[in-house]
């Protein structure tokens, strides 16, 4: 399992790299859409193996998943967006530049967290609360070396 999140931590990166470099490189945007797809689909993998479903939570599971998956792939586009708008303008950010990012940053952060809470009881409506409590570690743990990854990555403001 610690490859395939050091391996999707990776194409993350190389995701960061082609939205920074969004002007200056004509397919982007499609190389952007297939990046994500195998993010996605190694992300499904990866949570396949760690909730060891039935065949009956199976079948309801994953349709609610393809949903949460869709609507927090908004939000982690506008967490991109804004971070290859930092690293292109970071050596010239006014004060009030700078602090107008960061409140986007904070308000991204929180609504993430408010979107995968209003999901907590319609997972739990599928699968049981030990199996919903997985999915969230699992989440979690994809997301954090995700997220690592993408940050670890940007300079700090001069």
């Amino acid at each position: 399992m610690k490859n395939v999140i050091r391996k999707i931590s990776v194409v993350v990166i190389l995701i960061f790299i082609f939205a920074v470099m969004k002007p200056w490189v004509a397919n982007a945007r499609d190389d952007l859409k297939k990046i994500s797809e195998t993010i996605k689909a190694k992300k499904r993998i990866y949570i396949e193996e760690v909730m060891a479903l039935t065949p009956q939570e199976k079948e309801k599971f994953w349709p609610l998943y393809d949903e949460f998956e869709s609507g927090l792939s908004k939000l982690k586009a506008k967490r991109i967006e804004l971070a290859a708008n930092f690293i292109r303008n970071h050596e010239h950010l006014s004060d009030a530049e700078a602090m107008d990012m960061l409140k986007q940053k904070l308000k991204l952060d929180s609504d993430e967290l408010n979107f995968k809470k209003s999901y907590v009881n319609r997972f739990l409506q599928v699968v049981p609360g030990r199996k919903v409590v997985r999915f969230y570690q699992a989440e979690n743990k994809f997301d954090t070396a995700a997220t690592s990854e993408l940050y670890g990555n940007i300079p700090l403001i001069r």
